[in-house]
C-alpha cells in the first residue's frame, strides 16, 4: 500500500494500465440491462437496501479526487531524487514548472465546483446512490487523480533531469505565459467547457424546481417543503437544449478535451498520456448514458417533445 500513497514509478504504470482497461469495459454500458445497474439518478431505486444519501455519497466519492491529487503534489515531488521542486510555485507544491501546477490548479478548481458548490448548494435535490456505485466511483477518482498527478510530477522531474530547463524563481513564476502562451488556448476551451457546464446544469436545475413546484401547487402540498423525488423535465429546444439533451455532459467533455491541449501544448505530451485518456474514458462512460437517457426521454415526453434534438453530439448521437 505504501507504494501508492504516494505512487512510485512501478504503481503509477500499474495504475495507468488499469485506467486504460476501463475503455473495453465502458462498451458493456451500452446493454441497457448493465446500463441499469448503475443505481444512481434516474436509476435508483429508494427502496434500494445498500443507497446512500444521494448528495453526501457523491460528495464523499467525488472528493477522493481532488484530495488524492493534493496528496502527491505536494509530498511526491520532495521524495524523487533529485528532487521535482524550487523555491517558488504557483501552488507552493515545490514542482519547477508553471504548466505542470496551472493543470493542477484547473483540475481542483473543476472538483470545487463538482464534488462541493453543485451536490450541495445548486442541485435541488439528488437521488440516492448505492453503496457499491459510490465506491467504484471513488476507485475511478483515485485512479483517474493519481496518473494525472503523476503525470505532472514525473514529467517535471524528468524535464529537469534531462534537459537544460530551469526552475522558475519568484521573479519568473509566470514567465512561461509569455515565452509559450500556447497553453493557454488549451485553457480558455477549458475554461468555456466549464463555464457551460455549469450554466446548463443551472437551467435544468431551475426548471426542475418550477417544475416541483407546479406539481405542489397542483396536489395543494405545502410550498415551503417541496419534494423534488423523481420530478423529471425536458427543457424546451432553445439555449443550451436546442440541439442536445445533455450539454452538461457536451460540455464536461469540452474542458477536459482543453486540458489536454494545454498539457499537450505545454510539451507534456500528445497522444497516450493520461489527459488524453481521461478524455476518452469520459466519453466511453458517458455517452451510452447519455444515449439510454434519450430513449428514456423518448419513452416517457414523446418524439415531438425531442424536438429532433441528438442526446449529446448533433448528427452522431
Amino acid at each position: 500500500m505504501a507504494d501508492y500513497l504516494p505512487p512510485t514509478p512501478q504503481a503509477y504504470n500499474l495504475l495507468f494500465r488499469g485506467f486504460k482497461a476501463l475503455l473495453p469495459l465502458s462498451l458493456l454500458l451500452w446493454i441497457p440491462q448493465i446500463a441499469s445497474l448503475q443505481a444512481m439518478g434516474r436509476t435508483s431505486s429508494s427502496k434500494a437496501r445498500l443507497n446512500l444519501p444521494g448528495r453526501y455519497a457523491w460528495t464523499i466519492a467525488e472528493s477522493v479526487g481532488p484530495l488524492n491529487m493534493l496528496f502527491i503534489i505536494y509530498t511526491l515531488p520532495s521524495r524523487l531524487q533529485p528532487p521535482a521542486a524550487s523555491p517558488a510555485s504557483l501552488l507552493g507544491t515545490g514542482m519547477p514548472f508553471f504548466y505542470h501546477e496551472l493543470l493542477a490548479l484547473l483540475y481542483l478548481l473543476h472538483y470545487v465546483n463538482r464534488a462541493i458548490i453543485t451536490p450541495l448548494f445548486l442541485a435541488p435535490s439528488m437521488s440516492p446512490i448505492a453503496a457499491p456505485v459510490s465506491i467504484l466511483m471513488a476507485l475511478f477518482q483515485y485512479a483517474n487523480s493519481s496518473c494525472l498527478s503523476c503525470w505532472l510530477v514525473y514529467n517535471a522531474h524528468f524535464q529537469l533531469s534531462h534537459s537544460n530547463s530551469a526552475p522558475h524563481t519568484s521573479s519568473s513564476l509566470l514567465s512561461p505565459l509569455f515565452t509559450n502562451p500556447l497553453p493557454l488556448l488549451g485553457v480558455v476551451l477549458f475554461a468555456l467547457g466549464l463555464y457551460s457546464n455549469i450554466s446548463s446544469e443551472t437551467t435544468l436545475f431551475a426548471l426542475r424546481r418550477a417544475a416541483a413546484l407546479r406539481r405542489a401547487k397542483s396536489e395543494g402540498k405545502p410550498l415551503h417543503n417541496l419534494s423534488y423525488d423523481k420530478v423529471y423535465v425536458i427543457p424546451e429546444p432553445k439555449g443550451w437544449f436546442k440541439y442536445v439533451l445533455y450539454p452538461h455532459y457536451t460540455m464536461e467533455w469540452m474542458e477536459w478535451t482543453g486540458y489536454w491541449l494545454t498539457g499537450a501544448l505545454a510539451g507534456l505530451g500528445w497522444w497516450g498520456t493520461p489527459a488524453m485518456w481521461f478524455v476518452v474514458n469520459e466519453v466511453a462512460t458517458m455517452a451510452p448514458r447519455a444515449a439510454h437517457g434519450w430513449r428514456w426521454y423518448e419513452g416517457k415526453f414523446g418524439n415531438r417533445a425531442l424536438a429532433r434534438r441528438a442526446a449529446v453530439l448533433p448528427g452522431l448521437l
